[in-house]
């Protein structure tokens, strides 16, 4: 993550003209012959621009994973059925293949029909789209399982039209290796002088040394690896434990919160007024409890004061939200604290008489603290590395020092910086200071904290470690509705394409596989069900 004065004040404006008319996307996506005109520059920018969808902050996270990972509520409170997905969840899937996949599989066509001399100077923006391109499909496939992906986008390219569905086991290596391989690139030399993506990157774009923009994104694609891997410490742990030992032995690893994969953007990016409004969701009695209990000075960050100048977090449970005294409390809209608006949408304005603000939004890939957090699980478990201590420390210091960074950025109003000495005493807490002998559920617990604003990659964790829980160090609220307990989903509902669609026997192929599996459910629309990566 590089700060880029140019990138973050007109990063939206770029998207919007990065090649001119509308029209000429049209004609483009018809027709591969005019590609050449199209800069590989301009898109990845224009993948880049839909890593973040406003539609999936409004469905799948505000009004979804952010209430089931207990970060959020609605401004009445968790309702009875809260815990089942709308009709609109996982937009993700939707964006990928529609937004996403197809400029950056563009990338590779574009540059193959260059000139060799050309190509020889676009080596390594060839392979930083396929550590991109390789994120979107775990993205996508982390919820999802086996999704098109080996013959997908290439139909315009002499491919199907009709692609099979990559088993994720299979995906998974696939991805790995893609990954590998492009990170070895990224750390030869090459003979020919190589582009960049510059300001059409709004990731690394500011680092102006091609040598240093190829070292930044080896770095991201090694803690790909690794949170990839993660995923197979049930399936297939011998496996995790060969990745990460590779993966460790290379020299290029994540080092400082500066390395870290984030979206930087402009303050209209994430716009206040549209699907990012962050109005009307209330801080949670557990994550407030946990943060103010422990003076943990995130606790500014996320949430704002009541009326009366108090953190309060409010309950999570439909039962409890339920209760007269305090249904009374959401109607006078007084006790309740909100979440920090302008951590979400920083143009927002507070109606406090200084107008919108002119912040930077951001949105985290891999951020440095989720990079220790994983090492320091790594060692703990004793699977690779050692030192967890020392890297669950990292994680907990970096996490505050980026929220830090992060609040200053959006223009927080009255936002206070953090102090070292504040820092210092938080680690120092019964409960946060490293204990060996709860190891794994302190660090799963501080990276859910840090997943704040990463509640998809929060839930991955809390079906992967099952933390956190009523009874850890950070502990959730019980959920009942009607007295009965409520079981939080572990993936969305798949729905099968229309008989009449050319994909739909790839399509039930590869659904019949995923159903063998035994932990898969009831069915396809069992949000309870696990798929291959989610073992018991």
């Amino acid at each position: 993550m590089k700060f880029c004065k140019y990138l973050l004040l007109i990063f939206l404006p770029a998207v919007l003209m990065v090649s001119c008319k509308k029209s000429d996307f049209v004609a483009v996506n018809i027709n591969p012959s005019i590609l050449p005109t199209v800069d590989p520059g301009a898109q990845f920018l224009m993948a880049s621009d839909h890593l973040v969808k406003d539609f999936e902050h409004f469905y799948d996270f505000n009004r979804a994973i952010n209430y089931w990972m207990q970060y959020t509520t609605g401004s009445a409170g968790n309702s009875p059925n809260f815990n089942i997905p709308g009709g609109n969840f996982n937009y993700r899937y939707d964006n990928y293949y529609n937004n996403v996949g197809v400029p950056l599989a563009d990338i590779p066509n574009l540059i193959a029909k260059l000139s060799e001399a050309q190509q020889a100077g676009r080596v390594y923006e060839l392979n930083v789209a396929r550590i991109y391109m390789a994120y979107e499909a775990f993205y996508v496939s982390d919820i999802n399982g086996s999704i098109p992906y080996t013959q997908a986008f290439q139909a315009r390219y002499g491919g199907t039209l009709t692609p099979v569905y990559d088993a994720q086991q299979t995906l998974f290596d696939t991805l790995d290796l893609q990954i590998k391989t492009a990170v070895k690139v990224l750390e030869t030399a090459q003979s020919a002088t190589q582009t960049i993506y510059g300001g059409q990157d709004p990731f690394y774009g500011s680092i102006t040394s091609a040598t240093d923009w190829a070292t930044a994104w080896a770095k991201a694609g090694n803690a790909l690896r690794l949170k990839m891997a993660m995923r197979l410490m049930k399936r297939e742990p011998t496996k995790l434990q060969s990745v990460a030992t590779d993966v460790l032995a290379d020299a290029n690893q994540m080092a400082a919160v500066s390395d870290s994969w984030v979206l930087l953007a402009g303050p209209s990016f994430a716009n206040g007024a549209g699907n990012f409004n962050p109005t009307g969701f209330l801080a949670t009695k557990p994550m407030v409890d946990f943060l103010q209990n422990n003076a943990d000075p995130r606790l500014r960050m996320f949430y704002r004061k009541d009326s009366l100048g108090l953190y309060i977090g409010g309950p999570t449970s439909p039962d409890v939200c339920a209760l007269q005294a305090n249904q009374d409390l959401y109607t006078a809209n007084k006790t309740f604290s909100a979440v920090q608006h302008r951590l979400f949408a920083p143009n927002f304005d507070e109606a406090d008489g200084n107008g919108v603000g002119s912040g930077i939004a951001f949105f985290p890939v891999i951020t440095y603290a989720e990079y220790c957090f994983i090492r320091a699980e790594l060692a703990a478990r004793g699977i690779a590395g050692s030192d967890a201590a020392t890297w669950y420390t990292n994680g907990v210091t970096a996490s505050i020092q980026f929220y830090d960074a992060r609040a200053t950025a959006a223009q927080i109003n009255g936002y206070v910086a953090v102090t070292p000495a504040e820092i210092a005493t938080y680690l120092a807490k019964p409960g946060i200071a490293y204990d060996p002998s709860r190891a794994i559920e302190q660090i799963a617990c501080q990276a859910n904290v840090d997943f704040y604003r990463q509640p998809s990659e929060a839930w991955s964790w809390w079906k992967r470690t099952g933390f956190p829980n009523t009874t850890s160090v950070l502990a959730w609220s019980p959920l009942t509705a009607g007295g009965l307990s409520l079981t939080l989903p572990r993936r969305p509902q798949f729905t099968p394409l229309p008989i009449s669609d050319p994909n739909y026997t790839n399509q039930q192929t590869a659904y019949a596989a995923m159903q063998t599996d035994p932990n898969f459910g009831s069915g396809l629309n069992d949000i309870t069900g696990r798929i291959w990566w989610d073992m018991p």
